[in-house]
């Protein structure tokens, strides 16, 4: 049993943050680890945020100035019990977390978590998340208050959505490509400062650089899925977890409408290959390729971006005709 728990207090504590944890007697009495210790955890990064489920035996789990002093990188821990309950103390503040409640803790400081069993399992049960420190601190108002603080979760408010994003995004994390994660990391942290206390900056501009990031985030995708593919706007806000009505909102703020935006990326698309001196396709099947009903849908469309068909495009290899980028940001002009 003892190499057991060294296996999980120097290796598995070792892979979030340097801890020290402790065996501590089960409220029964009995030793936690007897017959022995049924510790495991999962985890997954989105795009900065490391996403995990834990758990364990009743323990005490300890960051002390030790292992301050290892802490190579600076995160805050988001811990949302599911089972049993945690008592964690930081600084001059003790908050006690029973299942379904959430507690924020900074690595820069020492910390101490006292993880309580659920008595009918005899094990605790979390869903912890590792936000970088420089990433949360700028959106709350008062960077050195909300550690070791207590949210209950159970009533409709900021703080049951904290916990139902953190449940949503581990359901399906392993299922978001690169671009759904980047939104979902920029969408929990604004949401998650939004219930620790946000500041000036995230009630100003948070709405702003969170449809910034996923519209960048949406493009991305529709540039690498346009080629050959039917892009809906049903699909993609499925695909992205937002409402359609939502999705032409972010592109209204921008340079174009949704629709345009998926038309210009694949012009976009024909006149590198066109650019390229690529002659083995026909501007039939460069229409087929890119999204287009037929030759005609291409030219026209062609023509309203650039001005020209596509062949005198070809003729002058794009030297004379230029789109504007898609545009990520901003507003229309």
């Amino acid at each position: 049993m003892t190499e057991q728990f060294s296996y999980w207090r120097e290796v598995i504590c070792e892979a979030f943050t340097p801890l020290a944890a402790e065996r501590a007697r089960a409220r029964s009495g009995r030793a936690p680890d007897e017959p022995g210790i049924t510790s495991w955890v999962r985890s997954s990064m989105l795009s900065a945020t490391n996403c995990a489920e834990v758990t364990s035996r009743t323990q005490v789990i300890t960051h002390g100035a030790a292992e301050v002093r290892r802490t190579r990188t600076d995160h805050v821990f988001v811990n949302l019990q599911l089972r049993g309950h945690c008592v964690g103390t930081q600084g001059d503040r003790t908050c006690v977390v029973p299942p379904g409640g959430f507690a924020l803790f900074d690595t820069t400081s020492e910390y101490r978590l006292d993880f309580v069993a659920d008595e009918a399992t005899q094990e605790w049960h979390v869903l912890s998340y590792r936000v970088p420190r420089a990433q949360l601190l700028p959106l709350l108002a008062d960077p050195h208050g909300f550690a070791a603080v207590a949210h209950d979760a159970s009533a409709p408010g900021v703080a049951h959505l904290v916990a139902s994003t953190m449940t949503s995004i581990w359901r399906n994390v392993d299922q978001l490509d690169r671009h759904a994660r980047d939104a979902a990391d920029v969408a929990f942290s604004s949401v998650l400062a939004a219930a620790a206390g946000g500041s000036d900056t995230l009630r100003d501009t948070s709405r702003e650089t969170l449809d910034a990031a996923l519209r960048a985030s949406i493009i991305r995708y529709l540039t690498a899925t346009v080629a050959g593919t039917r892009v809906s706007a049903e699909q993609v806000a499925r695909r992205f977890g937002i409402s359609v009505r939502k999705l032409h909102h972010l592109f209204q703020n921008g340079e174009r409408s949704f629709g345009r935006t998926v038309t210009a990326l694949r012009v976009e698309g024909c006149a590198r290959e066109l650019a390229s001196g690529a002659e083995s396709r026909t501007l039939a099947e460069l229409a087929g390729r890119w999204g287009f009903a037929d030759q005609s849908h291409l030219s026209r469309a062609f023509r309203s971006h650039y001005g020209c068909s596509p062949s005198e495009y070809r003729d002058n290899t794009g030297r004379e005709f230029r789109l504007p980028p898609i545009a990520v940001g901003g507003s229309r002009s």
